[in-house]
């Protein structure tokens, strides 16, 4: 009996690890809005909740609120944008307040909770492009991933870190 109580315990707290924090949760999950459902009936979808992540493509700072130009990625458990080469496609996402961005750069992960506003025409390039418009009612900046840097000495894989003595670099 105390076995399975411990194998328990360790589910609950490993399903605790992976939770989308408070700021982005939302219940019930099953009401939130795919981009892909969104982007093919945006008039029908308006006011509907979204929780949407990806990359900053560009910040706006407007007269009472802030613009992000988001490239959608998926959400992992967590929240987290899962990072890959592909994307539905591209949303806007209008905050209150200042964002820096200085701190709100492209290439910065966010996740945005909020619901849908409507569509706004604008461009990528010289391109046209229908953006969907979330009006933000919460968000995350997520910490930038460091690089780890490895280098190759005498033509073998031997990252520096697992190294016993320094070596000059050729």
């Amino acid at each position: 009996m105390p076995k399975s109580w411990l194998i328990l315990l360790a589910l609950v707290w490993l399903t605790g690890c992976v939770s989308v924090p408070d700021e982005l949760s939302y219940e019930p999950e099953s009401a939130l809005l795919p981009y892909s459902t969104v982007s093919q009936h945006p008039d029908s979808a308006k006011g509907q909740p979204v929780r949407w992540s990806g990359v900053i493509a560009a910040t706006r700072v407007l007269a009472e609120q802030t613009e992000l130009e988001v490239v959608l990625l998926p959400l992992k458990a967590n929240g987290v944008p899962q990072q890959q080469e592909k994307s539905e496609g591209r949303f806007l996402a209008h905050l209150p307040g200042l964002l820096d961005p200085s701190l709100y750069a492209p290439g910065r992960s966010v996740t945005v909770l909020g619901t849908i506003a409507g569509t706004v025409n604008g461009k990528i390039g010289e391109q046209s492009y229908r953006f969907v418009l979330v009006a933000g009612s919460a968000h995350k900046l997520w910490p930038q991933v460091k690089d780890v840097e490895v280098r190759y000495v005498n033509g073998c894989f031997e990252p520096l870190w697992l190294s016993p003595r320094p070596r000059p670099l050729p």
